[in-house]
């Protein structure tokens, strides 16, 4: 699998890299960018499988992401990562597969990729409503 992170802090990009090498050393990250509109180009040149995206960056947020593609053309998973857990809920909204807290947990991170991975081996079309409800209810249940 392969990744793109966007994050506008350094160490918070080189931190989760680093994380990912040793919780999923077989996803290979293949570009950062540090704000949304770069992150857009890198998803379009690339294709990739996941994006780790924060949320509370300037000028565009995380949350506004999905806004620069058509439904047909979201083919990688979304996971944010970021200190604010008050936007879990719209995280989940947005369909996205997870919601990381910074400092970033370990056991969650690996769980993050292993959804990831699952959602590719079973992927039906036309499944994402029931992945968001399934998604919704287990972060809800967290909280």
């Amino acid at each position: 699998m392969r990744a793109i992170i966007i994050d506008d802090e350094v160490l918070a990009q080189e931190t989760l890299k680093k994380l990912l090498g040793e919780v999923a050393p077989e996803l290979e990250v293949i570009d950062i960018a540090s704000n949304v509109a770069e992150g857009v180009k890198l998803i379009n040149r690339h294709k990739p499988d996941i994006v780790f995206s924060d949320i509370d960056m300037p000028g565009i947020t995380g949350l506004q992401l999905l806004e620069f593609f058509n439904e047909e053309d979201i083919l990688f998973e979304l996971i944010y990562v970021t200190s604010y857990s008050e936007f879990a809920v719209r995280a989940f909204q947005l369909s996205a597969i997870d919601y990381l807290l910074k400092p970033i947990d370990v056991s969650e991170l690996k769980a993050a990729v292993e959804k990831v991975r699952k959602r590719k081996a079973d992927q039906t079309p036309n499944n994402n409503l029931q992945i968001l409800k399934q998604n919704l209810k287990t972060k809800l249940m967290s909280i």
